[in-house]
């Protein structure tokens, strides 16, 4: 069943920041879904997680990332390890998940136009600078995916506070649940509450906004497949393929003025690249 209807949020500006973009009009949609989650499934069971695996701040169950990511000491943006990467990859290369990642990108591209040119950007720039890099998708913006894998997973309010504040995250729920009694997103700073049937997307600037999301009931299944990127990509290209301190060393005048002039109206900037409702509807 396909659940077509769009669902924006908006701030006391009324510029959107969040945004129900449910599935498309697509017969075989559904069947991908269906079958990136028993993909999952089938790589949980097989996974023997480890305690450490299955505890982080988001909650207690086993969540992987892969893609491209920055920070933590890196000297520059880098293709993410771990022992968990080529069941990552294995997963990632299914088309369902190709069809999921392309859909979850247009979604972008029709509610965030600004955000999605803003994210071609940074993703074109990146691969001419640092050309060995690999993508998961050759049909997303986005440079990372995270799967979350306990079929009975929920999250505790939270940010993400490492994703692009100025790029909303995607996320796709899959799985067999009743979507009208759980699994219901939480959005904390809006006081709204999201029913999220499976197959379904939600647009969210999940590195601003506190969300969770509530369990669904015993022996029903629930995992979700999560695209963004990461924050300190756009400052490493703002700063000429460079780390901060590099930046500072080669060119100090330009650094003190990047940190003075520039960084002081970074939230208006990346603010700015979220449209209101009537600027979609005029541009339609």
């Amino acid at each position: 069943m396909h659940y077509r209807q769009n669902v924006p949020v908006v701030d006391s500006e009324q510029c959107i920041m969040v945004c129900f973009v449910g599935s498309p009009d697509d017969p075989g949609y559904d069947d991908a879904v269906e079958a990136a989650t028993e993909a999952i499934l089938a790589a949980n069971r097989e996974a023997g997680w480890k305690k450490k695996e299955k505890r982080h701040k988001h909650g207690d169950f086993p969540a992987v990332a892969c893609g491209i990511s920055f920070g933590k000491g890196q000297p520059e943006p880098m293709q993410l390890g771990g022992e968990r990467q080529e069941m990552m990859k294995k997963l990632l290369a299914m088309d369902s998940f190709r069809r999921i990642a392309g859909f979850q990108s247009m979604a972008l591209r029709t509610w965030f136009p600004r955000c999605y040119e803003e994210a071609q950007w940074q993703k074109a720039q990146l691969l001419e600078l640092q050309p060995n890099l690999h993508l998961n998708f050759d049909n997303s913006v986005y440079l990372c995916t995270t799967i979350n894998f306990r079929p009975s997973m929920w999250t505790r309010i939270h940010t993400d506070s490492k994703n692009d504040p100025s790029l909303p995250c995607a996320i796709t729920s899959g799985g067999k649940y009743n979507w009208k009694l759980g699994r219901h997103l939480i959005l904390w700073d809006f006081d709204v509450i999201f029913e999220f049937p499976l197959g379904t997307t939600i647009l969210l600037s999940s590195a601003i906004l506190w969300h969770s999301n509530i369990p669904v009931a015993k022996g029903e299944t629930r995992i979700s497949v999560t695209q963004y990127t990461a924050g300190s990509i756009h400052y490493w290209l703002e700063y000429g393929g460079r780390t901060k301190k590099e930046f500072e060393k080669a060119d100090p005048e330009a650094y003190l003025k990047e940190m003075s002039e520039c960084r002081a109206g970074r939230w208006k900037e990346s603010l700015a690249r979220y449209s209101t409702f009537e600027e979609l509807r005029s541009s339609a």
